[in-house]
């Protein structure tokens, strides 16, 4: 399999008060962050014994705002990581970005440096909605973000779109999804606003969401912006993804696929060796514990710590979980290839009774979510789990 790769930056300008993802805000020891991530992709590096020639090379840097840092810092750890890992040309190597914190100036280094995917933080192109996410952009903001891109040289452009958001007009965001089509944006990722404990949104709406946003309005905005994009081209292949063909998140796919990753920074999470694993949300502890790291010396005793040690079994109960978001579902003889058992065997009773509810189709070697499945996925999934 190829490598995978995901970056925390964990700096922002600012905490929108919707984020559940750690971040801090300020960017006073951004250097020696940089430093210390370096430090650490050279050492999974020497670890890695991986077939390079197997599979697609993924980077994906996340955050936090990986915008928000000088880009110097930013391209010298993908160039540390490039070399140090092998990935290959041609790799999707994507970086988010938001408006806010983009100028001309990164954007064309980020082209140079070998960024070929840029995920944009847009969240709505009104006004009023983006005050309501406290986002520091405002519409013009964001399309301005975009054109700088295309003319950066970047092809595959991916917009973020938050639906859900109490004063929000169907309208308005089928408006939004026009205004990517014009901008040429080849993919669209769609998240309906969701309260994570520990948010300002939390205790701002934690009683009364519902009740500004009903359900049935929230599912309404989902189909809608759904039939929007598939029929402008851009084709909905993931519960809350879709793309023009040929632009699918190739990174986002290895996590549906099951795939192993690895990860690098504070606060990130990965999957090697059969292992989920996770690093202190702590940037000086980060910096503390990677900064006495010694060349060849492997990483630091008790810097990650295990979420999880997945057997074959762990493997094969999970799938579901991330291959029912996707479009394609289950394909029953990928997954008795990938776990030596028949997937009606294993997960019978599951499967029967939700196609009897008409939340799943089983037909063509193919068992997903039905448009009505799509509004149920989290309970569909649940029976598969047990």
């Amino acid at each position: 399999m190829g490598r995978h790769i995901y970056v925390h930056n964990p700096f922002c300008a600012r905490k929108c008060p919707y984020c559940g993802f750690y971040s801090e805000e300020g960017s006073s020891r951004t250097a020696e962050y940089y430093r210390c991530a370096e430090a650490e992709a050279r050492l999974l590096a020497e670890g890695d014994i991986r077939d390079a020639d197997d599979g697609p090379d993924t980077v994906y840097f996340g955050g936090g705002t990986p915008s928000f840092p000088d880009s110097s810092l930013v391209c010298g750890l993908l160039k540390t990581i490039t070399e140090s890992f092998g990935i290959r040309p041609g790799a999707e190597i994507t970086i988010e970005i938001n408006p806010s914190s983009l100028t001309k100036e990164k954007a064309e280094e980020y082209r140079k440096a070998g960024f070929n995917r840029v995920s944009v933080g847009v969240q709505s192109l009104s006004d009023d909605v983006l005050r309501t996410l406290g986002r520091l952009h405002d519409s013009q903001g964001a399309i301005e973000a975009i054109k700088t891109l295309s003319r950066a040289g970047f092809t595959n452009i991916s917009a973020d779109l938050i639906t859900g958001v109490p004063g929000q007009t169907m309208e308005g965001v089928l408006q939004d999804i026009d205004r990517f089509v014009t901008l040429g944006v080849k993919h669209v990722s769609t998240y309906s606003l969701t309260l994570e404990e520990g948010t300002a949104f939390y205790a701002r709406y934690k009683d009364r969401l519902e009740d500004i946003v009903p359900p049935e309005e929230e599912r309404a905005v989902y189909h809608a912006v759904r039939r929007r994009l598939e029929q402008n081209g851009i084709i909905p292949y993931e519960i809350s993804n879709s793309a023009c063909e040929g632009f699918r998140s190739v990174h986002n796919g290895s996590y549906w696929n099951g795939s192993e990753y690895f990860a690098i920074g504070a606060g990130s999470h990965g999957f090697t060796n059969g292992v989920r694993y996770g690093h202190a949300d702590s940037i000086d502890e980060y910096i503390r514990v990677m900064s006495g790291a010694l060349p060849g010396g492997g990483l630091p005793e008790g810097f990650i710590y295990v979420e999880e040690e997945m057997t074959l079994e762990d493997r094969m109960a999970e799938y579901p979980f991330l291959r029912l978001r996707t479009s394609e579902g289950i394909e029953a003889d990928v997954f008795e290839k990938k776990f030596g058992r028949d997937v009606h065997e294993v997960f019978g009773d599951a499967i029967k009774a939700n196609v009897s509810r008409g939340l799943l189709e089983d037909k063509d070697g193919r068992i997903r979510l039905t448009e009505s499945g799509l509004d149920f996925a989290d309970a569909v999934i649940r029976d598969f789990m047990g």
